[in-house]
């Protein structure tokens, strides 16, 4: 495996995670004696990487001084039984001798940096690299090359939290598990908040990068065979994540959450279950019994990958593609029988791997905190599966993240799978779920919390700001975040549009659904239409449009000393005008006869009107992109989509223009 070191201090850093199998790894001995710090390597810091504001003179403000480091001797003592808060790992599941080891630990009970210390079997301190990754969660990954056993110890201010023995082996080939009629893989753990934060950690490393960096992949499985970013890659030696003949997975946006669950529990060896749920129309949907990895495979394994890795493939695609979506995410807040449930806003319990799903059908996955930098607004990033199996990054904000309590609509907002667990006897094991009123009692699993419901949607994206970015904001960056999110969300609609445009030259015209269907159907509709992202465009440029309306909602986070409201909004108009002229926020689409023509965010801005046509595939990307009629730019636009979808068009245009999704079911305006 590559090594990557990516040390750093505050929040944004991310932690490896691992897994150990049984009889490589075990708990160490308690009542150790405290050990001389090993040596250490020296964490870096990542410098931001956004467009830089036009019109802003001011130097940023100076970084306050890192918090100091912990030292070996802060890891403490074996303690006489580890804290299940705690979570500890190593990689690979079965270390080698004279190979690098990686034992990462995480919390999510504090954002401090965990200590680590690393003892020979002599009790002599082992060369080690550390990294700390302090925040959602926090973590500290271990890097060494032992020769025979080594003891591991975790902790801070100077009390053992956790601690194991590393035992490695001679090199050995193994082999994938074999077909079993018991289990899809066997659950040998059990979630607990160590689990959580250790699945936290990994999702976070997964999708790490400098803020600002676009993040793009066709599909999951190109993350998880890049040894580079999967922190569990080819951990059982069995080339399970080898990209030729490695595990397949490309989910949709309903998938990915469920992927990236299932993936972990399964190089864990974690129960997991999944319900399948209606989609609900005019109400919250509602979910039937528990389907679980424990208990005889539902469908027959792949036979093209051996053993236990056939029977994953055939999971994946199979029975966890094929039996959740959506509605699963749109279960009512307060619903027991459900996957997920719903979460406190604040920072430990919107960690890595927490689902968002929003009240229109789409999800997406937390996947890293970025602290404030300078004047820079805080950045939260999450991930979300497209119908075509692509993966990007994205940020939190009102463009992206759609917001309605309307219950009608289900219960919306961030949340997190519940904790599945092994009941019954050995001959007959199930997996059972707490249900919401045990989850507020068991220990690590206190978040939930259904306020997101009693929320508007004013107080819902002021209550998420404040979160991101604490205590007073520049408003002037906080408008320059606003317009770079735009400008990333039309840079992501340029493929979109490509790919339709290919499609339809290919294939030829797409047919169009009916009313609410053509948010919501299947086939090339799906695939290459774009009513959902266009409407999230129009929000996107409403907010852009109108900043000052939010700062005035927040006077008091916003003004400087002395300043008025009214020269706040004027200083916020004229340095978005600025912005908007800014050369680096310009774009390029490939129009009809393969040209490229180049737009500006100022333009999404003055075409907004035309965005509410413009998502229909059938169309030429010229009329897609809002290319005014007799322009130049549309010369070169070779099709139409067919009258009958124009009319049909013209008929929900209301929708668009009112920014409002219509309900599951609702057939829509008369077509003339």
């Amino acid at each position: 495996m590559s090594l990557r070191r990516r040390s750093c201090f505050l929040g944004p850093c991310i932690a490896a995670v691992f897994a150990c199998s049984s009889g490589t790894v075990e708990p160490a001995a308690t009542g150790d004696a405290e050990v001389s710090t090993p040596s250490e390597v020296a964490p870096t810091v990542e410098a931001p990487n956004d467009v830089a504001s036009p019109g802003r003179d001011v130097e940023p403000a100076p970084k306050p001084a890192p918090p100091p480091l912990p030292t070996a001797t802060d890891a403490g003592s074996c303690p006489a039984s580890d804290d299940p808060a705690v979570g500890i790992m190593v990689l690979p599941f079965h270390p080698v001798q004279g190979e690098v080891v990686t034992v990462v630990a995480a919390t999510l009970q504090t954002e401090a940096p965990l200590a680590v210390r690393v003892d020979s079997g002599a009790g002599e301190p082992l060369p080690v690299e550390l990294t700390y990754r302090p925040g959602v969660p926090s973590a500290t990954i271990a890097r060494f090359t032992p020769s025979a056993n080594a003891k591991v110890v975790v902790g801070q201010g100077g009390t053992g939290q956790a601690c194991m023995t590393v035992r490695p082996k001679a090199a050995k080939k193994h082999r994938p598990r074999p077909l079993s009629e018991a289990y899809t893989w066997p659950a040998k753990r059990r979630w607990d908040a160590g689990e959580e934060a250790l699945f936290s950690a990994w999702v976070r490393e997964m999708f790490t990068a400098p803020r600002g960096d676009e993040l793009a992949w066709a599909r999951l499985d190109e993350v998880t065979s890049d040894a580079s970013r999967n922190l569990l890659h080819d951990a059982y030696g069995w080339g399970e994540d080898d990209a030729d003949a490695g595990l397949r997975m490309k989910p949709d946006c309903a998938d990915t959450p469920y992927f990236l669950r299932g993936y972990f529990a399964w190089k864990r060896q974690l129960p997991f279950a999944y319900r399948r749920c209606s989609r609900g129309r005019g109400k919250a949907p509602k979910c039937g019994p528990l389907h679980g990895t424990v208990g005889a495979p539902e469908h027959e394994a792949d036979a093209r990958k051996p053993g236990e890795l056939g029977q994953l493939q055939k999971y994946m695609r199979r029975t966890l593609g094929w039996g959740v979506h959506s509605g699963n995410g749109r279960t009512a807040l307060a619903d027991d029988e459900t996957d997920f449930y719903p979460v406190a806003l604040r920072r430990g319990a919107l960690r890595p791997g927490t689902t968002y799903a929003d009240p229109y059908g789409h999800l997406f996955v937390l996947v890293e905190w970025m602290e404030p930098e300078g004047d820079s607004p805080g950045i939260l990033y999450a991930i979300d599966g497209q119908p075509d199996g692509s993966i990007t990054r994205k940020r939190f904000w009102e463009g992206n993240f759609l917001w309605n309590p309307d219950p009608a609509l289900g219960g919306s907002g961030f949340k997190n799978f519940r904790p599945h667990a092994v009941a019954g006897s050995s001959e007959e094991p199930v997996i059972e779920v707490p249900d919401n009123a045990t989850l507020q009692t068991k220990a690590g699993y206190g978040d939930y919390s259904d306020e997101q419901g009693r929320l508007s949607p004013e107080a819902f994206y002021d209550t998420m700001d404040a979160l991101i970015t604490p205590g007073h904001r520049d408003a002037i960056e906080a408008q320059r975040a606003a317009v770079q999110a735009l400008f990333e969300a039309a840079k992501v609609r340029v493929t979109s549009v490509k790919n339709g445009d290919g499609h339809v030259a290919k294939g030829g015209v797409i047919d169009m659904p009916d009313g609410h269907a053509i948010f919501e159907t299947t086939g090339a509709w799906e695939n290459f239409s774009t009513p959902a992202r266009d409407l999230r465009l129009l929000i996107a440029i409403d907010l852009v449009r109108g900043f000052e309306a939010k700062v005035a909602r927040n006077p008091g986070v916003y003004l400087e000393s002395g300043q008025t409201l009214d020269a706040l909004k004027a200083d916020l108009s004229k340095t978005r005008a600025e912005m908007l002229a800014n050369p680096a926020l310009q774009f390029t689409y490939t129009r009809s006869d393969g040209s490229e023509w180049s737009l500006g965010v100022a333009e999404l801005l003055e075409r907004a009107e035309a965005f509410e046509l413009g998502y229909n595939p059938n169309d030429c990307p010229e009329i897609r992109w809002g290319a005014p009629e007799g322009s130049a730019e549309r010369k070169t636009c070779r099709r139409r989509a067919p009258p009958l979808q124009q009319r049909k068009m013209a008929a929900y245009r209301p929708w668009f223009a009112q920014r409002q999704r219509p309900p599951r079911g609702d057939p829509g305006p008369a077509v003339e």
